[in-house]
Parts: C-alpha cells; structure tokens; sequence
C-alpha cells in the first residue's frame, strides 16, 4: 500500500482496529513488528505475536472506537483512540477508556508500535512536542 504514513494509518490499520479485523491488520504490520504495550514487559516481538495479542482482545471483551486523533510526524504516526475497549489497562493511571499509540512505518507497514497513556508522551516518543 503507498501513500502518506498518517493515510495508511487512518485508512488501513485504525479502521481494520475498528472493524475488529485482524487479517487487514496483519496485511499492515511489518514481519519483525516490535510492539511495546503499557505494561512493564508487555512486549511483542514480531507480526503472529502480535496478532495472537490482538485477536486474544476482540475475543476477550467489547472493543470499539468512539474517537480518533492522528498526527503525522514523518516517519512517526501518533494516534489518539477513545472507545470502550480502552478501559481497565493497568498503568501509572487508569486510561479511563483512551490511549496514544505511536506507530512507525517503513515502506507502507508498521515497524514498531508503542503505547502510552499520556498525549504529551507520545508526541514527544515521535519527535512532535510541538503539537502538545
């Protein structure tokens, strides 16, 4: 898929999250992903890895999307995304049903994606505090 970082987030990989399709979002995720998810040693190493992780959520409990913040930072894509399915993951802080994802591409797939519950983080993991 080419195009711009921000469009093939937008339009590839948050709405196959939001239709719950792990197999679109497996055609957008790099073999040797690298996932760092919000708890200490929460970590994926690789696409199948991943997708388990992903498929193991949509079976596990209601998951949708009510609202969605992306920034384009070159390389980086920053997500914002609020639903349901974003209640209840331990952290610092309680997500209180929202979370920032940091994802980087190469060549139109995702290479590494990283959690955070704060937007101020986030932005600064991709290179965009001007943003804040």
């Amino acid at each position: 898929m080419a195009g711009r970082n921000i469009d093939i987030v937008l339009t590839g990989l948050v709405d196959a999250i939001r239709s719950q399709d792990p197999g679109r979002i497996a055609d957008l995720l790099a073999p040797d992903l690298v996932w760092e998810g919000l708890r200490p040693g929460l970590r994926c190493d690789g696409r199948e890895q991943a997708l388990r992780l992903i498929r193991n959520r949509f079976a596990a409990a209601l998951f949708s999307v009510d609202a969605v913040e992306a920034i384009d930072a070159g390389q980086h894509v920053v997500v914002g995304l609020r639903g349901p399915g974003f209640n209840g993951i331990p952290g610092d802080r309680e997500t209180v049903g929202q979370m920032y994802h940091v994802f980087t591409l190469r060549d139109g797939k995702v290479i590494r994606w990283r959690d955070y519950l704060a937007r101020d983080d986030a932005l600064a993991a991709a290179g965009a505090p001007d943003w804040a």
